[in-house]
């Protein structure tokens, strides 16, 4: 048995290991903390040596001069690939893109315009999760004021929801408008975990202006212009070699038009593209290209755990 004696020296023994490993707690705090300074610094001199190039300004629009959607999707990648340890994935994920974004804010101004109508929380959910908590957030009551909203200048992204059969109006046509003038898809949401957000369902599209650049493992999105009506089976049939994602083969005009997610980044797949036109006597138009994200990963992490 122990007695008091025995359990009073146990207490002190204790008290004394937290200490030590409290001390080194803020020891590694402090550590951490002159790194994200650092991490600033570099930052900021990142964002001195592109405005040699091509100088900033200082409204939304210009936020796309700067933002790089393809290298966020490489840091994040690399470090949920090399990360160990009990503290899971998706926290590093989401500590890495708060930090980006509040980086990216240091470089030049950014402000994201989301489709938010009044008690619709969900988008507003994705973008706030992937731009981080202090980014600008303008929610706009439709797709039209999202579009529009970049279109002009207003926005530097934006966030619209991911297209569904169906849809009267879908906004999807107006990526393929203005002789390219328009922005393009550069990202899909959730790029990890899906967190808290309140409808755990939700999916968006980002939208903007900001080159699309491969990552490795891309998806785009191809406007079909056919010269002739096929059906959902035949488009689907021709964009096999491309592994088209079935939930987003969506039909306008009558089966004359279409939307294909494919994958690949579209400055890659031109023969394939080729090979698609020609299988569907079609026009085949890029809308954009994004980083395939890394909920799969996340959520296997989070299923063994």
């Amino acid at each position: 048995m122990t007695g008091p004696d025995q359990l009073l020296a146990a207490q002190r023994r204790a008290v004394q290991e937290l200490g030590a490993l409290r001390a080194e707690i803020d020891a590694v705090d402090s550590q951490l903390h002159d790194l994200l300074m650092r991490r600033t610094e570099l930052a900021v001199q990142v964002g001195e040596v592109k405005a040699k190039v091509q100088p900033l300004g200082g409204t939304p629009a210009d936020g796309a001069k700067f933002i790089r959607p393809a290298r966020e999707a490489l840091i994040l990648r690399r470090l949920v690939a090399r990360h160990k340890g009990k503290l899971p994935k998706a926290v590093i994920l989401r500590m890495w893109r708060e930090m980006i974004s509040a980086l990216l804010q240091v470089e030049g101004p950014f402000v994201v315009a989301v489709q938010a109508p009044k008690g619709d929380t969900a988008l507003w959910d994705l973008a706030r999760d992937h731009y981080g908590s202090r980014v600008r957030i303008t929610p706009l009551t439709d797709t039209r004021a999202v579009l529009a909203a970049v279109n002009r200048g207003k926005a530097t992204v934006g966030i619209l929801p991911m297209p569904k059969a169906g849809e009267r109006a879908p906004w999807w046509p107006a990526l393929d408008e203005a002789g390219g003038r328009t922005p393009h898809v550069m990202g899909r949401l959730p790029f990890g975990d899906i967190g808290n957000v309140r409808d755990p369902k939700a999916e968006a599209i980002v939208i903007g202006r900001a080159p699309n650049e491969p990552t490795g493992e891309d998806r785009t999105w191809l406007a079909l212009h056919l010269a002739a009506a096929k059906s959902r089976r035949t488009v689907l049939a021709a964009a096999r070699p491309l592994a088209p994602d079935a939930r987003l083969c969506l039909e306008r005009a009558r089966g004359r038009e279409w939307l294909l997610d494919v994958a690949g980044f579209g400055g890659e797949i031109e023969d394939e593209m080729g090979r698609l036109a020609r299988a569907l006597d079609a026009e085949v138009r890029v809308l954009g290209s994004y980083a395939v994200p890394l909920t799969r990963t996340l959520h296997a992490e989070a299923a063994r755990r």
